[in-house]
């Protein structure tokens, strides 16, 4: 009877041994867990900071280099500024004069361009009559303009300006309308010819250096008459 007594003595103690046993390993499991949660939780909050925070100058990021502090870049000299002040008085920019024709006698044709043929004829001295705003009666000189047109085309003269100068300091005369003035045609037909008759105002004691000038047409140079005319 002892040793049957003994036998389920044994056996409780191997049970508890393996009750403890199971236990501890329950134990430790659960603990491993916790830590690993814990661990798990802290690299997501420090992952959090860094993508939503700002970079740090001790952030060692192989994609990004700071700045050097080096020199600043070299500036070449300063462009000087030309701009007006305001106010300030604009520079006048005088139109350039177009080319002249050296200048030929009264009485001789000049061609400024392939058959287009300018000539004067009748140059007198005549008393000038006022007829317009800004005219004033007085010693005149007329005279006619004739344009022959030797081009296979019509010849517009809508551009054509006559001017008149005078004296050592060659002074601009004003034109008249009387007595007896022509104005030029608004063009002339191939093969035919035009005649204008033009008045100036020039004074009687002025006339010993007298130009006429016919500008045809922009781009063309002036026709050029000169010399003494009549008193």
């Amino acid at each position: 009877m002892a040793a049957q007594q003994q036998v389920p003595a044994r056996e409780r103690r191997r049970k508890r041994l393996w009750l403890i046993g199971i236990s501890t390993v329950v134990v430790l499991l659960a603990g491993t867990l916790v830590v690993a949660n814990l661990a798990a939780s802290r690299d997501n909050a420090a992952s959090t900071n860094s993508s939503t925070g700002s970079a740090s100058p001790n952030d060692k990021n192989p994609a990004v280099s700071p700045a050097p502090m080096g020199s600043p870049a070299p500036t070449g000299p300063a462009t000087p500024d030309h701009t007006p002040a305001p106010g300030a008085e604009q520079p006048v920019v005088e139109p350039t004069p177009p080319p002249e024709l050296p200048p030929v006698a009264f009485t001789k044709p000049v061609a400024p361009v392939t058959g287009l043929v300018f000539s004067l004829s009748a140059l007198e001295a005549v008393q000038g009559v006022a007829r317009g705003p800004g005219e004033v009666a007085g010693p005149a000189l007329r005279f006619a303009l004739t344009i022959r047109n030797d081009t296979a085309a019509t010849v517009s003269l809508e551009s054509t300006v006559v001017n008149l100068y005078f004296g050592a300091d060659q002074n601009p005369a004003t034109d008249l309308q009387e007595p007896g003035g022509v104005p030029l045609p608004p063009e002339v037909a191939s093969g035919t010819s035009a005649t204008a008759v033009l008045i100036f105002a020039v004074p009687a004691a002025e006339r010993d250096k007298v130009k006429i000038a016919v500008d045809y047409s922009v781009g063309v140079p002036i026709v050029v008459f000169e010399g003494r005319a009549p008193r």
